[in-house]
């Protein structure tokens, strides 16, 4: 008999083990807070330091079906669902800010200029200028960097009370971010970006969203997002890993992953640029319709002195002072979509524009009646012997003249007869004509 009940009891115990390890496999932790009672607690006491409302105490009470009047253990491990739990707002700190860049605060609804270490809450907006951008830092360690033209709000910014865990969400109304978020890889911590059209969630990843209009983009740098879109009342989903990237129109279904474009090859680029203008020719992709490109003074690129898109031939900026240079260039798909960054350094050093021998005396088409002739040009830095030359037509075939001077003026007796004459005029080097300056006629 003793046989029996012992063996009754076990295979309930096991009964109830196996139960206990079915119903903490469906429970999904991120949305519950796993506590541990400690002494002397009571719901009462809970609810006073981590719940957010005092109907949440009877709530948990049926959540966990334990009975209000009945005691809680200490060791006890008690589920809370994190919708229960307080809520403390956090604050996302401006490490960067690069040109036109304005916040406007829905709390005093002020528009005025953003500013590195300010401190944004939730219902701020930020508005970037073009060639501007900000940088934020999110209490979870997750970094936001707003690109040029790009209008961007906080909707909500709060850390979970007792989980620590933190909530992000945000909407980009129009331009371009691109996100680092939860680089920790905290278990519980979420960022979205909503756009007009879509819903980037991560739990932590790299990636970027684009708004424009109707249409949401979204590349998965590293990690996996979840990018969804609502159809028809249904919400649609596609799950984006590394390298794949998907466009969402309003009211429509995400498409399928789509592969994106290879970074740019720009081995070919010179490391120095010694003349005007400063140009790059970029080889052409099967997978690129557009190359989207930006110049920075600074290697983190948060000194951005131009930012265009090009869809063939090659990149020409002006008026580049000596000095180093950044330049950042990925390739855009049919669909808007942009792969990853290539990066090149370079140098601009442009040589002084070499100085010109030039005609001085007589001026062109004079007319000289009588010898002698007197030939002025420019002196030239450095030259000891000049040569010159004299013919009657323009390309020195019937030459009549051709003479050495040690300055930079000869006097010529001769008178050659009547007619037209071209002279010119060039420095000697190793006995060796360098550049002949321009052509000038006179006439007798």
């Amino acid at each position: 008999m003793k046989l029996i009940t012992f063996l009754l009891s076990f295979l309930l115990l096991c009964t109830s083990i196996n139960a206990i390890a079915e119903m903490s496999k469906s429970i999904d932790h991120d949305d519950v807070w796993l506590y541990t009672v400690n002494q002397n607690d009571s719901f009462e006491r809970i609810y006073q330091k981590y719940l957010n409302k005092r109907s949440n105490i009877l709530a948990l009470s049926q959540h966990i079906q334990h009975k209000l009047t009945k005691k809680l253990q200490p060791g006890q491990v008690i589920s809370i669902p994190v919708e229960m739990l307080k809520k403390i707002p956090t604050n996302a700190q401006v490490l960067l800010v690069y040109g036109d860049v304005a916040v406007t605060s829905t709390l005093v609804n002020e528009k005025r200029k953003l500013n590195k270490g300010d401190l944004l809450v939730q219902g701020d907006e930020l508005r970037t200028g073009k060639n501007s951008l900000a940088k934020l830092l999110f209490a979870d360690g997750s970094n936001i960097d707003i690109q040029p033209n790009s209008i961007l709000s906080i909707q909500a910014s709060y850390k979970y009370v007792g989980k620590e865990t933190f909530v992000t969400n945000l909407k980009l109304v129009k331009g371009r971010t691109e996100v680092s978020a939860n680089p920790r890889h905290a278990v519980g911590n979420t960022l979205e970006v909503e756009t007009p059209s879509a819903i980037a969630a991560v739990r932590g990843t790299q990636f970027r969203v684009g708004a424009d209009g109707d249409i949401a983009l979204q590349e998965t740098l590293d990690g996996q997002v979840a990018f969804s879109a609502d159809e028809n009342g249904v919400k649609q989903e596609v799950l984006l890993a590394k390298g794949y990237g998907s466009i969402a129109q309003k009211g429509k279904a995400p498409l399928p992953p789509i592969v994106l474009p290879a970074s740019p090859d720009l081995s070919a680029l010179p490391n120095l640029i010694e003349t005007y203008p400063v140009q790059f020719t970029i080889a052409p992709q099967s997978d690129a319709v557009a190359w989207v490109s930006q110049l920075s003074l600074d290697a983190d690129f948060t000194q951005i002195l131009n930012d265009q898109t090009i869809q063939a031939g090659g990149l020409v900026f002006d008026n580049l002072a000596d000095g180093q240079y950044y330049l950042k260039l990925r390739a855009q798909d049919q669909y808007g979509l942009q792969g990853k960054d290539a990066t090149h350094a370079f140098s601009v050093k442009i040589r002084p524009p070499e100085k010109l021998l030039e005609l001085v005396e007589p001026l062109d088409g004079a007319v000289i009646p009588l010898a002698p002739t007197e030939l002025i040009w420019t002196s030239m830095p450095n030259a000891s012997r000049y040569i010159v030359q004299i013919a009657r037509d323009a390309d020195f075939v019937n030459m009549v003249f051709e003479r050495h001077a040690s300055f930079n003026r000869l006097s010529i007796i001769h008178s050659f007869g009547s007619g037209e004459y071209y002279w010119r005029v060039a420095v000697l080097s190793d006995g060796k004509p360098q550049k002949f300056s321009q052509v000038r006629k006179f006439s007798r």
